[in-house]
């Protein structure tokens, strides 16, 4: 008897073990495309600084609306709703105090987030997320009904908001003018936050939240746990995702086919519907891949996601500090180059991942907000004790 209960318990962890290095591969493979989608901005050659493309250009500009733009915020807004329920589990289980944390957790990411805003890079996120991320608490005790309820209900009031805004702009013919004629500065980029940025994170909100309640929904539905993956129903989701995304790629295909210029945001109602289509296609192709090829043939992309937040800041260090001493101009480059270099970046971050994590448990701002949340330092180095706070893969 007790040795049947030994085995259901070494079971019960080493499934646990698997759904978080699942979420692991998912959440680096969002960052790394997140990376893809940042880098045109960040260098002075994305839609802020060129809201019009020609030539293989503009080819360019449609693969990325149709395969990266608004594909991997998506995928992350999701997975941040997952880690805050897996994050409240964790802590309830431990006999610990989940509110307080969490909302710790939440001012110190906030506060990275603005940071990184006002230092790097003016498209940051974090501090979105860290405002909407309060809003999950009045939500956590609901019925998984209310809460989809709820994520669908945001989700399409955003929807309805993006038809009426570009119509609205379109006419206005303010979708041919430029964000910034030039990269800005830490002066320009504080402006920026105050104004700009917090108007387009309220505008954002909407998406934002309704997509971190699809994560806690699926949290709630235990969807990412294997011993629960319904094979049969993932591949019809996967195929529907599938279909409705090709669907919404044929008038962004005939726009770029019958237009000489091709202009981003007259299109972005379908690349904003094709970015929920595409990031289910996305997380289904690799809850699929997993199943069948095993968690080890992803050990890349789950190094990579247990480093996010520091993976995340990398990215814009290595672009905004290091590039910019080389080029710091705008519209001078084409976009191809910034597909190259996006590669490059990714095989040293993958590369320096899997090197970092070898030697300790996680990455090094992971550590930091571990220890700013608990208030004690955990162990690091993989020679040291059992890391405080559960396992590193259990972010929101």
């Amino acid at each position: 008897m007790l040795e049947r209960k030994g085995e259901s318990m070494t079971s019960e962890l080493l499934v646990s073990k698997e759904r978080m290095i699942g979420l692991d591969v998912i959440r680096g493979f969002a960052v790394l495309g997140i990376f893809f989608v940042n880098v045109p901005e960040m260098i002075g050659i994305g839609n802020a600084f060129e809201p019009s493309y020609r030539g293989l250009d503009a080819f360019i500009r449609l693969i990325y609306d149709m395969l990266f733009q608004t594909k991997f915020y998506s995928i992350f807004a999701f997975l941040f709703g997952v880690g805050f329920y897996l994050f409240f589990e964790n802590a309830e289980r431990q006999g610990k105090r989940p509110r307080i944390l969490f909302m710790r957790r939440l001012l110190l990411l906030m506060v990275l987030g603005i940071g990184h805003a006002v230092l790097l890079w003016f498209g940051d996120i974090l501090y979105t997320y860290a405002i909407l991320g309060f809003l999950l608490l009045i939500f956590y005790k609901r019925s998984p009904k209310t809460i989809l309820v709820w994520s669908l209900i945001l989700s399409g009031l955003f929807g309805l908001f993006i038809i009426l805004a570009t119509f609205a702009l379109g006419l206005s013919k303010e979708l041919s003018k430029p964000l910034f004629t030039h990269i800005p500065d830490w002066g320009e980029r504080i402006d920026f936050l105050l104004g700009s940025g917090l108007g387009n994170a309220a505008s954002l909100s909407f998406e934002i939240l309704g997509l971190f309640l699809l994560g806690l929904y699926a949290g709630k539905k235990s969807w990412f746990e294997h011993k629960e993956l319904n094979v049969t129903v993932v591949h019809r989701v996967h195929m529907s995702a599938f279909i409705l995304s090709i669907l919404l790629f044929i008038p962004m295909v005939h726009y770029y086919s019958s237009h000489p210029v091709y202009m981003p945001m007259e299109l972005y109602p379908y690349t904003h519907f094709t970015g929920k289509t595409m990031a289910i296609f996305y997380i289904c192709t690799l809850l699929l891949m997993i199943h069948r090829y095993g968690i080890q043939r992803f050990s890349s992309l789950a190094a990579v996601g247990r480093m996010t937040l520091t993976n995340y800041l990398v990215q814009s260090i290595l672009t905004m500090l290091l590039l910019q001493v080389f080029w710091n101009y705008v519209n001078r480059l084409p976009l191809w180059v910034g597909m190259v270099y996006s590669v490059a970046v990714v095989v040293i971050i993958i590369f320096w991942s899997k090197l970092w994590l070898h030697h300790y448990r996680m990455g090094p701002l992971e550590w930091l907000w571990r220890a700013g949340t608990y208030g004690q330092w955990p162990a690091l180095n993989r020679k040291q004790g059992v890391a405080t706070g559960g396992t590193p893969t259990t972010k929101a």
